[in-house]
């Protein structure tokens, strides 16, 4: 607050194009804040979110503002595969960990370092199973955004949702070799308009149909 805010630009942006009733896949959650926004905005949610223990967060802020839920909660990565593990579940609302204890300090869980202790998910593959078309993403998971956006490619060749993409340029060579002029540029050749919104402390992108 005491910088103007976190994430001005990209929260104005969002909420600039989001529609009523329009579907939100929102990958990387954190700890739901933004999505409770977007959700009171009045978009229908997709979430996709690894870390088990920030779900009681997203339930006592659901909760206290009476925020609609989550059409559909994932305890995992979004990837550039599917790996479910035993016993995993697409939930309807808001999963069974969701009940636990609010705890102030989560950690995020980054799919270069983590990827086999968690169930792993196409957007492509959520789609289908789901029967959610996406009408706008939201990417923010610390440099794997190149192998997420190619688990949604027939996704953004199909269906051509806004897509609001977080870039972190050094963790994505550090991780994966890769340079995001290369993500950015495959984006653009699938048939997308790049914005840059803002850099406060990665490149905040919104990328439109073209």
């Amino acid at each position: 607050l005491e910088n103007g805010g976190w994430e001005k630009k990209r929260l104005q942006s969002i909420h600039s194009n989001v529609k009523e009733g329009g579907v939100f896949y929102y990958i990387g959650a954190e700890c739901f804040d933004m999505c409770g926004l977007i959700s009171m905005w009045g978009a229908e949610l997709v979430v996709v979110e690894p870390n088990s223990i920030v779900y009681p967060n997203a339930k006592a802020i659901w909760e206290t503002n009476n925020i609609k839920m989550p059409l559909v909660c994932f305890v995992g990565f979004a990837s550039n595969k599917t790996i479910l593990k035993d016993g995993v579940i697409l939930y309807n609302g808001f999963p069974d960990c969701a009940n636990g204890e609010i705890i102030p300090n989560h950690g995020f869980k980054e799919l270069s370092k983590e990827a086999d202790n968690y169930p792993q998910i196409k957007i492509d593959d959520l789609v289908t199973a789901t029967g959610y078309i996406p009408n706008y993403i939201s990417c923010d998971c610390e440099g794997s955004e190149f192998e997420i956006m190619r688990g949604a490619e027939q996704t953004l060749r199909n269906h051509k949702p806004l897509i609001w993409l977080s870039i972190h340029p050094e963790f994505l060579f550090d991780q994966y070799k890769e340079y995001s002029g290369d993500l950015r540029n495959w984006i653009k050749k699938i048939g997308y308009k790049e914005t840059i919104l803002d850099y406060q402390h990665e490149l905040h992108t919104l990328y439109t149909p073209a």
